[in-house]
């Protein structure tokens, strides 16, 4: 007895459910299906009932008194032109409101960070560290980047080359020896990487930015104009090929940055001014981490869509972080009010207040704990933006 070896037989041993078990566990999935519709209305409950955000139950329709949204950011796209790690050029496209009004902002490789110069950043980094860079010079974090060589470049303008005419500043070699341009030039697509890469000796970074500009303002003006179905190969909802295209189709801000270029060849941007520019061009941002502008909530209290942007226009301008967008429960006010949530941001209130031009401000009991500042206006911002005060 007992015995395993290699003639022996293994013993299978088989359980016995209890009878209670074998009834008890169906009624027991039976009840559990019973209760799928309770635990579904426990927590729709739940989440309209949140002041957290946007609540379910809300007007789904952003024309209806109140109706709220969390902001989308402002699409924005830094562009890295580079080869190896060469970096030539960096430029954050914008899409202030798509497919209406955008920027091409444009920076030189040699623009100084805290962390060294960008090209330094793309050499060690790569794409995040520049991106990080940028971030901290331009106090918006880019939601997307791509990087594109000088074959990628070809590619792109591939449509509706030859591009230009573009700047008559020629592109010179590392000799002096004029590479491309000089007078009025047109670039075949394989020239376009070469001509935005070179710099000149002794060439300034800013000056040579002016070929960068020039060829935005005429490959844009060219896809604007093209009917190709394909005038940007490759995606057509993110990357260049979405920015691109909606920015030919409105009004389009193509600009180089960069105040002071030192003896050393260095560039350095002015904080005020950058940021001036950064908030007129970008009134969603995505912040970088630790910023330290209230979150403002702007309620339309008096109807109309482009008084909503009217309004986020003129808070973005005085640096309002807007979180959440929509209509006031009832429209028909007469007068814009700035309520702040906390004693800390009083003096933020009153910025806004006079950023609008309009309305009083007011200390008010915080509804939703996200929220530091909410901004209603009324008829009296209405009158100032129709009568252009």
């Amino acid at each position: 007895m007992g015995d395993h070896g290699d003639g022996g037989r293994a013993s299978v041993s088989t359980a016995v459910m209890p009878r209670w078990w074998r009834w008890g566990w169906p009624l027991l999935l039976l009840g559990m299906a019973a209760a799928i519709p309770l635990l579904v209305w426990l927590g729709w409950s739940a989440i309209s009932n949140s002041s957290d955000g946007t609540e379910v139950g809300a007007p789904i329709d952003p024309a209806e008194p109140g109706y709220e949204a969390f902001v989308d950011p402002t699409p924005t796209l830094l562009l890295v032109h580079a080869n190896g790690d060469r970096l030539h050029g960096v430029t954050l496209l914008v899409l202030t409101d798509p497919g209406i009004e955008g920027a091409v902002v444009i920076m030189a490789p040699e623009t100084a960070t805290s962390q060294g110069l960008l090209s330094d950043r793309w050499a060690d980094s790569g794409s995040t560290g520049l991106a990080d860079s940028v971030a901290e010079l331009l106090g918006i974090r880019p939601d997307e980047w791509q990087v594109v060589g000088n074959d990628g470049w070809a590619a792109l303008v591939s449509a509706v080359a030859p591009v230009g005419p573009v700047s008559p500043a020629p592109a010179a070699g590392p000799d002096g020896e004029i590479r491309l341009g000089g007078g009025s030039t047109v670039l075949e697509a394989s020239d376009v990487g070469l001509y935005l890469a070179e710099r000149g000796p002794g060439e300034s970074p800013i000056a040579g930015l002016s070929r960068h500009e020039s060829f935005w303002q005429a490959w844009l003006e060219q896809v604007g104009e093209s009917t190709a179905p394909d005038v940007i190969p490759g995606e057509t909802d993110r990357g260049v090929g979405r920015f691109a295209r909606s920015l030919a189709a409105g009004r389009y801000l193509v600009i180089t940055i960069g105040e002071e270029v030192a003896d050393s060849g260095v560039v350095g941007l002015a904080p005020e001014q950058t940021a001036s520019l950064v908030r007129e061009l970008i009134p969603f941002p995505v912040s970088v981490d630790g910023a330290s502008s209230p979150r403002v909530r702007l309620l339309n209290g008096h109807g109309g869509a482009e008084l909503t942007k009217a309004a986020a226009r003129a808070l973005s301008r005085a640096g309002a972080r807007i979180a959440i967008i929509g209509n006031a429960a009832e429209f028909g006010w007469q007068n814009t009010e700035v309520a702040y949530h906390s004693l800390g941001f009083a003096g933020h209130a009153e910025a806004y207040r006079d950023a609008l031009g309009a309305g009083s401000v007011a200390a008010e009991e915080p509804i939703d704990p996200t929220i530091d500042i909410t901004v209603t206006f009324g008829a009296d911002f209405s009158q100032l933006v129709d009568g252009g005060g």
